[in-house]
């Protein structure tokens, strides 16, 4: 929704704004969330021949059929059926991840065949597509969740983006006229350059493929939050958030390394007693407020439990007795 929303509705202009209003209600004997999205100020709906990603997922109440612990597979598979060839390499990896998690195979998901659609796409380069340094770390965890070994070259593509401080940033490879952090301050449109997410993705990757020109764990020293103790998303954003510090976390138990001291200890503080979690603090050193996103990033980060995902059978979502 919020993607949606960036690209095409309330927040693609300075003027637009969101209500979000989230209430719990209870529905065949167990507590349901129920959230309601307004958007306003932003740029005109026009109803167009076509329809994405996001606009059949709300238009199908895909939200409210995941109660039930067979729909979100379901659901994966309606709309895999008939949008799969638009989809980027990064959300085709993801539904391939997410699928293996479910017990299904992914060469033949919802009557296509997701896992080929992805190793199709590389190149000789290794590089899958036209794929992000983001991307084609999460295609290389999709190809190993599927059990296959992923080709040399898409490992050493990965692995030469690095960028001198030993992170990873999230559009493209290293180049010679950015800066150790993968910044070109000469272009003022570079918005992008090392960050935690794509480093621990890219960490998580190249585990039993090959070990990158630099240690990504100086970058995770050097850019851990002193306050709070966890990690923030990037350069200028250090304040610890729960899904960067969850996947940091990810990275270190995938390279088996000892968790520095208090990194758990900072994504436990975002927690409530009832199980949610917070995305991150405030200036005044308090907990943003129970966030459903967060919450789901922070559970792999909780279990110390890298991707990719090792299969599990699907059961009845458990209810919390958390109130917004």
């Amino acid at each position: 929704l919020l993607t949606n929303a960036a690209k095409h509705g309330a927040l693609s202009n300075v003027d637009g704004g969101i209500d979000v209003d989230i209430a719990v209600t209870p529905r065949d004997g167990a507590p349901w969330i129920e959230l309601t999205w307004k958007e306003h100020g932003g740029t005109p709906f026009v109803t167009g021949s076509k329809t994405g990603f996001g606009t059949t997922l709300s238009g199908r109440g895909t939200f409210q059929d995941a109660t039930n612990s067979q729909q979100p597979a379901n659901a994966l598979q309606s709309l895999a059926s008939g949008h799969f060839a638009n989809w980027t390499v990064g959300l085709t990896a993801k539904v391939v991840m997410a699928a293996v998690a479910a017990r299904h195979d992914p060469s033949t998901f919802a009557g296509t065949n997701l896992l080929g659609h992805l190793t199709d796409a590389e190149r000789a380069s290794g590089r899958f597509g036209d794929a992000t340094v983001f991307d084609q770390a999460l295609a290389i965890l999709a190809i190993k969740a599927s059990g296959q070994t992923p080709g040399g070259m898409a490992a050493t593509w990965l692995a030469d983006a690095q960028c001198p401080d030993g992170g990873w940033q999230f559009d493209r490879p290293h180049r010679v006229s950015e800066n150790g952090h993968c910044r070109d301050v000469s272009d003022a449109g570079d918005f992008f350059r090392s960050d935690t997410n794509t480093t621990a993705y890219a960490v998580m990757a190249l585990e039993g493929l090959g070990a990158p020109a630099r240690d990504p764990f100086t970058f995770f020293a050097a850019f851990r939050d002193p306050t709070y103790g966890g990690w923030g998303y990037t350069w200028g954003f250090r304040r610890t958030d729960a899904n960067s510090t969850a996947l940091v976390i990810q990275a270190f138990a995938a390279d088996g390394r000892p968790l520095p001291k208090g990194a758990m200890g900072a994504l436990r503080r975002l927690q409530y007693r009832c199980g949610a979690v917070a995305y991150s603090f405030t200036d005044a050193g308090r907990r943003t407020g129970k966030d459903v996103g967060a919450s789901i990033g922070a559970v792999l980060g909780f279990l110390r439990d890298p991707l990719p995902v090792t299969a599990v059978a699907p059961r009845r979502p458990w209810a919390t007795t958390c109130r917004p």
